[in-house]
């Protein structure tokens, strides 16, 4: 988790879990040189069904690093908004937090109202509208600084707890509408400009460092497998 503060950014908590996901009932925990691999039981061994296992886990450990991080902060601190990269997928991060996708091709618009976010010029947002499929959240859209690139390019949608009033959910858009543009990345910099945010790009390569090199992963589990 990285906490921002001005133009800086610096990693505040990092919690590195492994797993070996699975739907055999007769798979016990992998310990390798490297690391351990606790059981992560999945449905099925069906594609979907291990991804979704997987998904799971990081959305936990996501909510554990977040709250653990804002519980990190100094008494007194103005922290304004948590952000946590990806989806909600049904989970909330702690208040007042939101949720950033960067991939925002996806419409949740009627069709006549998806002008008014092809509209919106950098660091402008759509007004917040409720979501609701199988679970309910606030969400909006937001145009980050980038060069001219298409109708939706620098484009990104941001969600929020449905447990917030409608004013809060409003002020929380505001606050992202001033924050988020300032930390957005460049092209020469990350190929997943201007959506992959600065902080979030650095965050990766320190959680890619922890994690271990993968060759030296693979080569401890292989051996681990031949061990009786």
């Amino acid at each position: 988790m990285v906490v921002c503060s001005g133009q800086s950014a610096s990693l505040a908590v990092a919690q590195l879990h492994r797993g070996l996901f699975t739907a055999s009932a007769a798979a016990s925990p992998v310990s390798t040189s490297a690391g351990d691999y606790p059981l992560r039981p999945s449905s099925s061994d069906d594609g979907n069904d291990l991804s979704l296992a997987l998904q799971r886990s990081l959305g936990a450990v996501e909510i554990m690093a977040a709250a653990a991080a804002r519980d990190g902060l100094p008494a007194g601190s103005t922290d304004d908004l948590l952000v946590v990269d990806g989806p909600l997928r049904g989970r909330t991060p702690p208040t007042p937090g939101a949720r950033l996708h960067q991939d925002a091709r996806a419409s949740y618009l009627p069709p006549d109202l998806n002008a008014v976010v092809v509209a919106l010029a950098a660091g402008e947002r759509t007004p917040v509208f409720h979501m609701g499929t199988s679970w309910h959240r606030y969400s909006w859209y937001l145009r980050l600084p980038c060069r001219p690139n298409g109708t939706w390019a620098g484009i990104v949608r941001v969600e929020c707890d449905p447990e917030l009033s409608p004013a809060d959910a409003a002020r929380l858009a505001d606050v992202s509408q001033h924050v988020l543009p300032r930390y957005a990345s460049t092209e020469h910099k990350d190929r997943r400009a201007p959506q992959n945010l600065h902080p979030i790009a650095g965050l990766e390569r320190q959680l890619r460092r922890r994690l271990g090199h993968p060759g030296v992963l693979y080569r401890a589990l292989r051996r681990a497998a031949a061990t009786p």
